[in-house]
């Protein structure tokens, strides 16, 4: 995949003289506002004058304060430590610099300060100091405010170096609304030519609020594209059966971004079903594979993959299969999950052998009306030849004894009138709907060992919507049986060798069951079962909205654990969803080594009365059981201390 990959334009004029801020101006003349941006500059401006000269300002000096300047700053637009004074100053520096705005004698001075390295200066000094995030923003607000520089595209550049700094910080929650509503100004207002690039660094700035921004440094052909006003990149996106699909892909962009736009391609526009799709990087050598979070941003995943050159692609699938197939899909639909279906059927990982011998005569028969429709998929107008049937039938059943080649062929044969006069395309659609009466359709496979009778044994663990199967490797008969509504928790662990094991956790509070499964892929495992959770869960939330007098135990929906850490989580302040999964409630019993967190849809008086019942002192906890976000500054004392106290 190449780094110099194409980038869409998109034209983004500077500001004409006549923009000016008449409609932040047009607030100061309300004395009584308090904490108004202008006057948070203007007291910040005002501090460093003499008293004197403080007693002989007019407004518009004070306005000229927050327009474009040509000169540099001689002090912080804000109040800041003394020590941060320097940086500051340096990314006012850079941020003219990358306008064109330095002054000859400067020029000269900064020889060094290229485009990129101006780019990747700002980035550094507000990664590194997060007081320095909200100077930044009102340096680039007073230089894309009536600027009237000589260099005809000064104030776009300036629009463009904000649209990659909002994809990467937010702001202090006292900044917040009032670049907010500078930003939706600019992108409201059709007379202005930035008025495309304002409304991309407010999408940009919203997106990073609810994911929390870019984490990886631009690449230089990024920083150079943007610069030139080719804000997306033409990002190339595999489907299964290897079609590809070309997504323009923006610096804010992020994997569920292109998990909704591959869906509404394929016709899917259903959130809950959405969220059975997702988005895989695959990278060359690399044995585990595992879907991209759905708040990962798909340029920082790139860049540090074509900055290692690892080669990769990115493949859309579906990854788990609990809504049925669709029948009103568009053909495209059909594709994708045909050729996401028809490699593990002929492998046999659909096909169950009940003792090793030959399965039902219904399976038979639909085993050959599926080789029929296989090869009329294939688009192949003449009935099948003999020798066709080793790539039309599941290596299982060739391997049988009976029945023989023979009495296949006449099997297929005896189908292909019906199926002749199918197009491709509704052949396809057939074998789907022939497959998904199996029980193991929709199930993902994974290879497993677990100790049974004193020695590890081998295993396929199969995940569908009806939970957990450990299946025989050879003829898929099932071992041992899992509803997820039997699982307590998953827990991964990583013994001193490096091996990975996923331990179980079933039955109820009072009588529990771990079982411990040797797994490369443990991970993928246990976001399986989560997500297969939180479908299930979903469902019945919608089934208790659509049935308004329904109870669980005789406890209202709204008694779910789940609820109970959104209400702890309003309280410390974690409000994005993506933060909030990162935290849970535990029931620690008395005498229990084992602790684990509760399931999100668990009805809290469930697990209350039942320890009471039982006479178990117990208490329940909330805390972070996971820390993938960094440490938020802005969050009340609560915040501070649970996490402090953990």
């Amino acid at each position: 995949m190449s780094a110099s990959a194409e980038f869409a334009d998109m034209s983004d004029d500077s500001l004409s003289d006549s923009d000016s801020i008449d409609r932040h101006a047009d607030v100061c003349h309300c004395e009584e506002v308090k904490g108004n941006l202008l006057l948070e500059i203007l007291k910040a401006d005002s501090s460093l004058k003499s008293k004197a000269k403080r007693n002989e300002w007019t407004w518009k000096a004070q306005t000229d304060v927050v327009k474009w300047q040509a000169t540099p700053l001689r002090a912080p637009l804000l109040r800041l430590p003394a020590a941060l004074a320097p940086p500051a100053l340096e990314c006012f520096t850079c941020i003219r610099a990358y306008c064109g705005d330095l002054q000859p004698p400067e020029r000269a001075m900064h020889q060094d300060l290229t485009e990129v390295k101006c780019v990747y200066t700002v980035l550094m000094h507000c990664h590194s100091v997060a007081e320095l995030r909200d100077e930044v923003y009102c340096q680039l607000m007073k230089q894309t405010t009536s600027n009237r520089s000589h260099a005809p595209d000064s104030c776009q550049r300036a629009w463009r170096l904000m649209s990659i700094l909002s994809s990467y910080f937010t702001c202090s929650e006292t900044l917040r609304p009032f670049l907010v509503e500078y930003l939706s100004a600019a992108a409201a207002d059709r007379r202005r030519p930035c008025q495309g690039t304002a409304a991309v660094c407010l999408a940009n700035f919203r997106k990073t609020m609810r994911c929390g921004g870019r984490k990886n440094v631009p690449s230089v052909e990024e920083v150079t594209a943007v610069s030139a006003g080719r804000s997306a990149r033409r990002q190339l996106y595999r489907l299964p059966g290897g079609a590809e699909r070309v997504v323009n892909t923006r610096c804010a962009t992020v994997v569920q971004d292109i998990v909704d736009d591959l869906c509404e391609l394929i016709g899917v526009c259903n959130p809950a079903e959405r969220a059975e799709f997702s988005l895989y990087c695959i990278v060359a050598g690399d044995s585990l594979t595992m879907p991209l979070a759905g708040d990962e941003y798909v340029l920082d995943v790139t860049t540090e993959l074509q900055r290692a050159q690892h080669p990769f692609y990115l493949i859309f699938c579906r990854s788990v299969w609990h809504h049925p197939l669709r029948t009103d899909a568009p053909p495209l639909y059909t594709e994708v999950l045909f050729n996401q279906v028809a490699p593990d059927y002929l492998e046999g990982l659909l096909l169950v052998l009940p003792g090793g011998g030959a399965p039902a005569a219904g399976v038979l028969r639909d085993a050959a009306v599926v080789a029929a429709l296989l090869h009329r998929a294939a688009g192949l107008p003449d009935a099948p030849h003999p020798r066709d049937l080793k790539f039309l039938l599941p290596k299982p059943l060739l391997a049988l004894k009976e029945p023989r080649p023979n009495k296949w062929a006449s099997w297929v044969g005896n189908e292909w009138p019906t199926v002749r006069t199918l197009s491709p395309a509704a052949a396809k659609s057939k074998v789907l709907q022939v497959l998904s009466r199996w029980s193991l359709f929709g199930s993902s496979f994974f290879a497993v060992r677990r100790v049974q009778g004193g020695e590890w044994r081998e295993h396929v663990l199969a995940l569908n919507r009806r939970g957990l199967h450990l299946l025989h490797p050879a003829t898929h008969d099932t071992d041992a049986h899992w509803p997820y509504a039997d699982l307590i928790s998953t827990r991964k662990v990583r013994s001193e060798d490096g091996t990975l094991f996923l331990d179980v956790k079933c039955g109820s509070l009072l009588q529990q069951r771990v079982t411990r499964l040797q797994a490369e892929q443990a991970h993928e495992i246990a976001r399986l079962i989560r997500q297969y959770i939180a479908l299930q869960r979903d469902n019945r939330e919608g089934d208790s909205r659509h049935s308004p007098g329904k109870v669980a135990g005789n406890v209202t929906p709204s008694a779910a654990a789940w609820n109970h850490i959104c209400k702890s989580q309003s309280h410390i302040g974690v409000c994005n969803p993506a933060e909030r999964a990162e935290f849970s409630l535990y029931c620690i019993v008395a005498g229990d080594s084992l602790t684990m967190p509760l399931a999100g849809d668990e009805y809290v008086l469930d697990v209350t009365t039942e320890l009471q019942r039982a006479q178990h002192p117990f208490y329940l906890i909330f805390c972070r059981s996971v820390w993938h976000h960094p440490l938020r500054t802005d969050a009340p004392p609560l915040y501070t201390e649970v996490l402090f106290n953990q």
